[in-house]
Formats: structure tokens, C-alpha cells, sequence
């Protein structure tokens, strides 16, 4: 592999890494949801299921702008976090201890990806690309407001417990 020399090279590189977490959570949240008793949870995941294939495309759009495609980068910390969520399901009984455990698991992914998104953000900033700033800012903002509704669903699964 290459190494990494300049800002734009390391943009590409970070907007692949969002790129594959994205597919990630497209291809996994459908199974996510079906592991899950909690209606409202199974809301919040399916609309972030459909947030995500949305910030999919608009990554392939913002790398098209930089002459890079998706590559084939995995979002090694994404994909392991959206393991662990399979392993709840796998682990524990159906409903609400189960739904606590999937929650908390899907929380560490939106930090993953927010922490990502402000990388990629200073990146694009630094660049002066203000087109994928304010696209990455977005993104970013998505995440938060997931974690938020995540958030607030396990903190009313977790009441009487």
C-alpha cells in the first residue's frame, strides 16, 4: 500500500473508510432491526439504515470530486462494532436486555462514525473544498441526532429493569 503524503490523499483515504462504514450498516441494520423487540428502536434503526445508504452515495459523490472511487477500504472499527451487535442478538433473549445490549453496541458505531466525519470534515477544511465540509458537516450531524434517538430509547428500555 502507498503511503499516504498529502491532505488530499488522506481525504480520499478517510472518505473511503466513511464510504465502507456506510455500506456496512446498509447491508447489516436490515438484520439488525430484525433482531429487535423494541418498535420504536426497530424505527430508529430503519431510518438509519436508509440515512446511511443516503451518506453512501453522497461519499461516492464527494470522492468522485476528488478523481478517487470507494476503493476497497474497510471500516475495520464499524464492521467489528456491528459484529459485537450480532453477537447480542446471537447471546441474549429476545427483548429488552437484548435491545439494551444492541442500542449501547449501535451508540458506539455513531461515535465511531462522528469522530470519523469531524476527521474528514478538518480535512475538506483544510482544503478549502466547502462543498464536502458542508456535506461532511451534515453527515455528521445525522450521526449525532441518531445517537441522540438512540440514546433516548435506551434510557426508556432501561426504566424498571
Amino acid at each position: 500500500m502507498a503511503e499516504v503524503e498529502t491532505t488530499r490523499d488522506l481525504l480520499v483515504m478517510a472518505l473511503q473508510d466513511l464510504h465502507d462504514g456506510e455500506r456496512a450498516m446498509v447491508e447489516r441494520l436490515g438484520t439488525v432491526q430484525g433482531n429487535l423487540a423494541d418498535d420504536a428502536l426497530r424505527t430508529i434503526v430503519a431510518e438509519d439504515e436508509d440515512r446511511s445508504a443516503r451518506q453512501r452515495d453522497a461519499l461516492t459523490q464527494a470522492l468522485g470530486t476528488l478523481d478517487a472511487d470507494a476503493g476497497d477500504t474497510e471500516n475495520i472499527w464499524l464492521r467489528a462494532i456491528l459484529d459485537d451487535a450480532d453477537n447480542d442478538a446471537e447471546t441474549i433473549a429476545r427483548g429488552p436486555l437484548r435491545d439494551i445490549a444492541i442500542a449501547g453496541a449501535l451508540r458506539k458505531g455513531k461515535q465511531s462514525q462522528r469522530v470519523s466525519y469531524e476527521t474528514a470534515i478538518a480535512l475538506a477544511r483544510k482544503l478549502g473544498k466547502k462543498d464536502a465540509d458542508t456535506a461532511l458537516s451534515r453527515m455528521a450531524q445525522e450521526a449525532e441526532d441518531t445517537d441522540t434517538a438512540l440514546a433516548q430509547a435506551l434510557a426508556l428500555l432501561s426504566t424498571g429493569l
